[in-house]
């Protein structure tokens, strides 16, 4: 059976969700269905020599001839059928839509058509309009592992975690080696909430199933990945940074495993090997502003404090959620001594939210860099401010 090759935009799931999450992306090819989804009817010249056409990968050639079929077999499903085939080849998914809406209209237990649906609205990222044609390709196919996992990547994707997770165990009952699914399922496990305060339950649970698929299969990039981010946040952190060296070692361009083993180095104050990760993640990947968090923390205790800010702003022009940005711009302000602009940058990050969570004031009475106003009358009376508000 054949499936997909997704090497052109491998998804990486981070373990926080308001990142780019990481699970192995497994979808179902129909071809190999929907060669003999009309084997049954009768053989047509026509349709035989379009059928050529596709083989060859001639799929403007065989629409044409697929025409002129049709124009004097309007319904017929299976000209139909690979008329919607070709424009799903070629990305013209709107004529691909309207060509297999059509199909399932004459012939709504189309298996094919309801995979190369599923197929299509996965390649546009639009999972929760995918979910109705992997149920209904499941429908017909219930023991198919391809289907399973494909199905629980979109539950996945649109926060399904306990039904992604139902559809990866279905998988392991089908297939108990499927390195895939112990992967797909680790994700989905602390995915299911915030990795950062996750439970040590949650926590080991994952890191079995990623132990699983690296037992399976020992160079397994992703999973490797994954399980040095739990362990990160499991605080084993010499196991992590093994896991995560070598998932470099095997994908050198996995910006994720660059940025975590940043983290970690930061973690242990080794700010220099840190930086280095960063800039590594960064280059590869210039978009997630997180990244620029964390690189601005590292660059604070480098004492690059103009570097730390340009790494803050850029960051806010990524997001429109800037309030611990906004905070950790203030933590290098004060590590200035700037004491006005920690101030403004402190009110910016409440304007955002941020001290709704009311933890940040447990940060703010431990961090070295405010600990010298402990005492400042100006600086406990901003904290008030920023518990209560302004006085009237």
């Amino acid at each position: 059976m054949q499936v997909l090759n997704w090497s052109s935009w491998k998804h990486e799931f981070f373990l926080h969700r308001k990142f780019t999450p990481f699970i192995y992306l497994l979808f179902f090819c129909f071809s190999f269905y929907s060669t003999d989804v009309f084997a049954k009817k009768q053989s047509d010249p026509v349709l035989d020599f379009a059928r050529q056409q596709i083989d060859q990968k001639f799929y403007q050639p065989a629409i044409s001839t697929l025409n002129t079929f049709l124009e004097t077999h309007k319904n017929d499903t299976s000209a139909l059928y690979w008329k919607a085939y070709c424009f799903y080849k070629l990305k013209n998914y709107q004529a691909a839509l309207e060509n297999y809406t059509l199909v399932l209209k004459f012939n709504p237990r189309c298996f094919a058509a309801h995979v190369d649906m599923a197929n299509m609205y996965v390649l546009e990222k639009k999972f929760n309009e995918a979910l109705p044609f992997f149920n209904a390709a499941i429908s017909m196919h219930d023991s198919d592992i391809n289907l399973y996992n494909s199905r629980g990547m979109c539950y996945y994707y649109v926060d399904k975690f306990e039904m992604a997770i139902k559809d990866f165990k279905r998988v392991l009952k089908l297939d108990p080696n499927n390195y895939l699914a112990y992967n797909n399922k680790g994700s989905a496990t602390y995915n299911n909430q915030n990795i950062a305060n996750a439970s040590l339950i949650d926590l080991k649970t994952a890191e079995s199933d990623f132990n699983k698929s690296i037992e399976l299969k020992p160079d397994f990039e992703l999973a490797l990945r994954n399980r040095g981010i739990v362990r990160y946040y499991m605080d084993k952190l010499d196991e992590s940074y093994q896991d995560l060296l070598r998932a470099i070692q095997l994908e050198p361009k996995d910006e994720n495993a660059h940025y975590y083993l940043g983290k970690l180095l930061y973690k242990q104050k080794n700010y220099t090997g840190a930086l280095e990760f960063f800039d590594n993640a960064i280059g590869m990947v210039n978009y997630k502003s997180e990244f620029y968090i964390d690189r601005g923390m590292c660059k604070i205790e480098m004492a690059n404090f103009k570097g730390a800010r340009s790494d803050f702003y850029k960051s806010m022009q990524l997001t429109n959620n800037n309030g611990y940005a906004q905070y950790q711009m203030a933590r290098c302000y004060a590590a200035e001594g700037s004491k006005a602009e920690t101030f403004d940058a402190l009110r910016e990050a409440k304007k955002e939210g941020l001290f709704v969570d009311v933890k940040y004031f447990t940060y703010i009475s431990k961090d070295l860099y405010f600990a010298g106003w402990a005492k400042d009358k100006d600086f406990i009376a901003l904290i008030q401010e920023l518990k209560f508000g302004r006085n009237k």
